[in-house]
């Protein structure tokens, strides 16, 4: 009987590219340019970075040789200048273009009103002291885009000592760290007991603030729930019902403004944002701070229908989460995707949050570093 062999691994080369065929007849395609791009030896040993200029490298490098040495690794001799690159076969198998390794951004899970349950939760001495459950949390923040915190010291203050612990702290000219209470003469419907519809905040920066802390210090008026809505899950949601109208949103800019003595603040941004591949990235929706539209008489209407479409369906029960947030208790909110409010509230009882701004990227730095001994 006759004993089926395996094929062995060789290297092609062709006019611009080389072909791996591994030992179960996979087989890898990668051009040279990009090899010589990511060669090991031309990358700073601990950063990784690249140590030499890609516009530079001649267009037409090609090897003199190829092959896959002793331990499976590919080898290369370059023609241009005899240096030798040995790639790992474990690295090209992980960054394979060929076969589909693509930059991946991290998953979100989209979510609506009846999904309450699963939105992540955890008391804030749990994240503290227990390293497996504070990346259980920032992970489950990552992927809704809001967390719940509970059993957080009442004392003024301590939504900039949770901010400080995530991340590094956001200053605007709200100062870093801000009241929200009602009062006279207030300067925003934030400061009154008025019902506050979903919104994101600051669309009248640039860039926006990312991430924002919401700490609830006193809640005893009557009403003054928090109200929440994945501002992912509507924008998707309205390009399966509507495509026109989303294309209207994610390609019309609009300008949001605010002034008062001392600061004059103007961002322009899209409502929905979107990447190269058509994926919804950021929600700028501040209706409050959006200035009047100015666009082709001919499109003012049909951009109308869409953008009372979007703002209709954020408030839609459906949507939006409705829950009351006692003293204590913090919510942290991805202020891209987000959108938050509240119901009104009776002006007999006493309300008073405490809310700061963090950013995205230092509390996704610090939660990279942490995971690393679990991986």
């Amino acid at each position: 009987m006759k004993t089926r062999s395996m094929p062995t691994n060789t290297v092609e080369l062709g006019a611009t590219s080389l072909t791996i065929t591994w030992s179960r007849s996979k087989t890898s395609k990668f051009h040279y340019l990009w090899l010589r791009d990511n060669a090991p030896e031309l990358r700073h040993p601990t950063t990784q970075h690249r140590l030499v200029e890609t516009s530079t490298i001649p267009k037409d490098v090609r090897p003199a040789s190829a092959c896959l040495n002793d331990v499976g690794d590919l080898e290369v001799t370059w023609a241009t200048d005899r240096a030798i690159s040995v790639f790992s076969a474990q690295w090209l198998h992980a960054h394979d273009y060929s076969n589909g390794a693509r930059n991946q951004r991290p998953q979100s899970v989209t979510w609506t009103a009846d999904m309450a349950s699963e939105i992540p939760r955890a008391t804030h001495d749990d994240i503290v002291s227990d390293p497996a459950k504070r990346v259980e949390f920032l992970d489950g923040f990552f992927a809704y885009g809001l967390a719940f915190l509970e059993h957080v010291s009442s004392v003024p203050g301590t939504v900039a000592l949770v901010a400080q612990d995530l991340g590094e702290m956001r200053i605007t000219s709200w100062g870093a760290v801000f009241d929200v209470v009602s009062v006279a003469d207030a300067n925003s419907v934030a400061y009154t007991n008025l019902p506050l519809v979903v919104h994101t905040d600051e669309g009248y920066r640039n860039p926006v603030p990312t991430v924002q802390l919401q700490h609830f210090l006193v809640n005893d008026a009557q009403g003054g729930e928090a109200t929440l809505t994945d501002g992912f899950r509507v924008a998707n949601d309205l390009r399966d019902i509507d495509p026109e109208a989303f294309s209207l949103l994610a390609s019309t800019d609009l300008r949001f403004h605010i002034a008062d003595a001392t600061t004059d603040h103007t961002g322009v941004g899209s409502i929905i944002e979107t990447n190269g591949l058509g994926d919804v990235i950021a929600i700028r929706y501040s209706n409050h701070s959006a200035t009047p539209f100015l666009l082709d008489f001919d499109e003012l209407t049909r951009f109308y229908n869409a953008y009372q479409l979007f703002g209709a369906m954020r408030e839609d029960p459906k949507y939006r989460l409705q829950i009351r947030m006692p003293a204590g208790s913090m919510y942290i909110v991805d202020n891209r995707r987000v959108m938050h409010g509240r119901t009104g509230f009776t002006s007999g009882g006493n309300r008073h949050l405490q809310s700061c701004y963090i950013e995205r990227d230092e509390l996704a730095s610090r939660l990279a570093v942490l995971k690393r001994p679990f991986l």
